[in-house]
């Protein structure tokens, strides 16, 4: 079964969820721990969010500690399924950590593949151009 976008990410680009904050985060780890389940590094949060990636690695050092997990990944899953539980999205049989993981997953592999189509696109451009 293919998943749109929207089921991977309960949330838009550009949209912190409320919901991150009643994990007991600050708004602004909230605002990173929303990144971070989109795959982004901290050099990347932070140029997103205005700051030095050294800020971002401690408010990442606050989530990872808050949340009881023990890296990125973890965090991730637990902030999908925070907004996807507190939403109501997840109304299913697999209801929990299976959801998010699977989620989580497929939006990794997603953003390979798109990264991979460009670079294969690019090598075909240099091809083509090298044979004129």
């Amino acid at each position: 079964m293919v998943h749109s976008e929207k089921e991977i990410h309960p949330w838009r680009n550009d949209e912190t969820p409320s919901e991150l904050i009643s994990l007991g985060l600050t708004k602004r780890e909230a605002e990173v721990l929303a990144w971070i389940a989109r795959g982004k590094g901290n050099y990347d949060i932070g140029v997103i969010l205005g700051t030095k990636r050294r800020t971002i690695s401690k408010h990442v050092e606050h989530i990872l500690t808050k949340l009881n997990v023990e890296n990125r990944t973890a965090a991730a899953v637990v902030a999908l399924q925070c907004v996807d539980e507190l939403r109501g999205r997840v109304r299913n049989k697999w209801r929990g950590s299976h959801t998010a993981i699977i989620a989580f997953v497929l939006a990794r592999l997603s953003d390979l593949w798109s990264d991979l189509g460009e670079i294969y696109t690019a090598m075909g451009a240099l091809i083509d151009g090298c044979g004129s």
